[in-house]
């Protein structure tokens, strides 16, 4: 028996006062409003109505049983019309972790923009430390560095790359000196950028002579924030990889030189990642379809800029360690 098919076949017949009259409102044949009815009866061992050849009228357990009925027919259809209001118009709270790799420069305009479209939801963003799958209770929609993990469970989407750039400040070059090749690096100060897919804290640049790997055997500072990162970087702390987007305005004003210029970091690719039950929620959604339209964008920006920063950079820089040797920079 189809419960919920009966309870609106009773209310039908006791709204319209007929089987008849029942079954044109439900746009079913008659015969099929009968047995409805006949199958709920025989379910609760109660007799809902009285039938004559002229009517239909409730009996007195008919009678309470429509209060009941009603109510429930009236929670369903509420909860029918929540549910797509909330595939078509955005509401709640949408929450959003991001790997710490994953620079949030950009994250403030897309939000302000994504909230003027959708002004009944509000957006809450975290730092996501304690791995790559979103919870259902922590993380709507999850920005992870590196590839996406597998499975059915979780569906993602591609936002475009990171670019990093290996700094460190003149102050600390002019102490420590400047590294020639890659291996010249375990002999300096390392900062890590703690992310959810880099637990080895393995970097791949690619030189000269192909691809190398840098694994510091221990980091001097070690923190998922990026703008702890970059100040540690500009006051002489050490160096590091720093987003392209973060590294930037140092570059530009001489507080931060490229470190080993002739090597480059691997640029990490960047995938929204989310329960694939959800997505039809309209807030994972519409957020997914916003961050695919405007994130791939900035980050090719983000590498355009210092592709023209590079072309157009000339050596500047000379630090002196005070032991009468001058290092020249290039920055």
């Amino acid at each position: 028996m189809d419960m919920m098919q009966s309870i609106r076949a009773f209310d039908a017949v006791a709204t319209s006062g007929s089987f008849t009259g029942a079954a044109r409102n439900m746009n079913v044949g008659t015969p099929q409003v009968s047995r409805a009815i006949a199958d709920l009866e025989a379910h609760l061992g109660l007799r809902l109505l009285n039938r004559t050849t002229r009517s239909v009228e409730l009996t007195v357990a008919g009678e309470q049983y429509l209060v009941h009925c009603k109510s429930i027919l009236a929670s369903l259809e509420k909860a029918e019309a929540e549910a797509a209001g909330m595939c078509a118009i955005p509401s709640g709270t949408l929450r959003v972790g991001i790997d710490p790799a994953v620079d949030r420069l950009h994250l403030g305009a897309i939000v302000s923009a994504y909230q003027d479209r959708y002004p009944k939801l509000s957006v809450e963003i975290a730092l996501a430390t304690g791995g790559r799958e979103p919870e259902s209770a922590s993380h709507d929609v999850l920005l992870v560095c590196g590839s996406p993990p597998e499975g059915e469970k979780f569906a993602s989407v591609s936002l475009g790359s990171v670019g990093f750039v290996l700094c460190a400040s003149p102050v600390y070059l002019g102490r420590y000196g400047i590294p020639q090749v890659i291996g010249d690096l375990c002999r300096h100060r390392w900062l890590q950028l703690a992310s959810a897919d880099r637990t080895s804290g393995q970097w791949q640049f690619n030189g000269p002579d192909g691809s190398e790997v840098f694994s510091p055997a221990v980091s001097a500072i070690r923190t998922d924030l990026i703008d702890v990162l970059t100040n540690a970087v500009t006051e002489g702390a050490g160096i590091a990889p720093i987003p392209i987007a973060s590294a930037m305005p140092g570059l530009r004003s001489g507080t931060l030189v490229r470190v080993l210029p002739r090597y480059r970091s691997t640029a990490q690719n960047v995938h929204a990642l989310y329960p694939a039950v959800r997505y039809r929620e309209s807030k994972v959604e519409t957020w997914i379809e916003f961050l695919a339209a405007l994130l791939p964008q900035r980050f090719a920006d983000d590498h355009r800029a210092f592709a023209s920063y590079v072309e157009n950079s000339t050596p500047k820089i000379e630090c002196s360690p005070g032991n009468g040797t001058t290092y020249r920079v290039v920055a």
